[in-house]
């Protein structure tokens, strides 16, 4: 893990300033070569690995990417601009995500060495300033963001099943990863949440692939309504109608104004649209699966 001890330092002490809390994107002078090194040491853990060659080659041609020295020594030779995306492209294609810890009886020691490579990694961006660190939950890397918000974003994704888990860490890694995506963000925060309302609370139109986010709303805020309450007591003290787990819901789905294209509300998604949603659906998400949302 990064180190978070903090510094601050002599010059900045001796003058009185305040420490520096900048971010940097993209990749600064300091952080040129650490990065190189880390991802050197990545692609050349084995020189004699075939996992390891096709995981450059992998990078190289996902990316598009032309190095005069190809899969050799290309991190050194790659682009300083390039890095960034390189080491993130690196992190969602390693084989270590898909390794089998039954099947294979070296699997332990290969996640092991991967673990520490992503510690690394994690403590060169820290140390660094970086704007972006490691994501094991999105497999990739991601802006920071305020630890509290993060880990609630970590528990949501533990506790929903494994669709809306997926669905959850894609709207996360369209939100804060290298290279956002807010029409996806959207679009997958709010599958996550009908894949845990859906089955919820329209479980035959669900099997029957009738359910969507706005039937949900319609039986929570129709006919319905009677039969469900919040875990959450009103000024009375008594369970909590629906009505605002209906406003939040309403509000993540109405937000959508890239779903379909010709309308005259219709354009694309801004970020910080993306990231209201993201956080909106990690809370309904973990809500509707820790029983918040129950029948009476």
């Amino acid at each position: 893990m990064a180190d978070q001890r903090a510094f601050r330092r002599l010059d900045d002490r001796l003058a009185g300033r305040t420490p520096e809390e900048t971010l940097f994107e993209g990749v600064p002078d300091w952080l040129n070569l650490p990065i190189r090194d880390w991802l050197y040491d990545l692609f050349q853990e084995n020189r004699y690995s075939p996992a390891d060659r096709a995981l450059a080659e992998r990078v190289l041609l996902r990316l598009r990417l032309h190095v005069p020295s190809g899969v050799n020594a290309f991190s050194r030779n790659a682009k300083q601009g390039d890095l960034l995306l390189i080491a993130d492209a690196a992190l969602q294609l390693h084989y270590a995500w898909d390794l089998d810890f039954d099947a294979d009886p070296t699997a332990d020691l290969d996640w092991e060495a991967f673990d520490e490579r992503l510690d690394r990694l994690e403590s060169l961006l820290a140390n660094g300033g970086s704007a972006y660190t490691v994501s094991r939950d999105s497999r990739c890397l991601v802006l920071r963001v305020d630890e509290t918000v993060e880990a609630a974003a970590r528990l949501a994704i533990h506790v929903a099943s494994d669709a809306a888990a997926d669905h959850l860490r894609q709207a996360w890694a369209a939100t804060y990863g290298i290279s956002p995506d807010p029409d996806k963000a959207m679009h997958e925060a709010i599958r996550a949440v009908e894949d845990v309302a859906c089955p919820l609370v329209q479980n035959r139109h669900a099997g029957n692939n009738l359910a969507t986010l706005g039937t949900v709303l319609g039986e929570l805020r129709g006919n319905a309504a009677h039969l469900w309450e919040l875990v959450l007591p009103d000024k009375e003290g008594q369970p909590r109608t629906v009505e605002n787990l209906v406003g939040m819901m309403e509000t993540l789905w109405h937000a959508q104004v890239s779903r379909h294209g010709g309308g005259a509300k219709s354009r694309r998604q801004s970020q910080a649209e993306a990231e209201a949603a993201v956080q909106l659906a990690v809370l309904i998400v973990h809500w509707l699966k820790t029983g918040v949302l129950r029948r009476k």
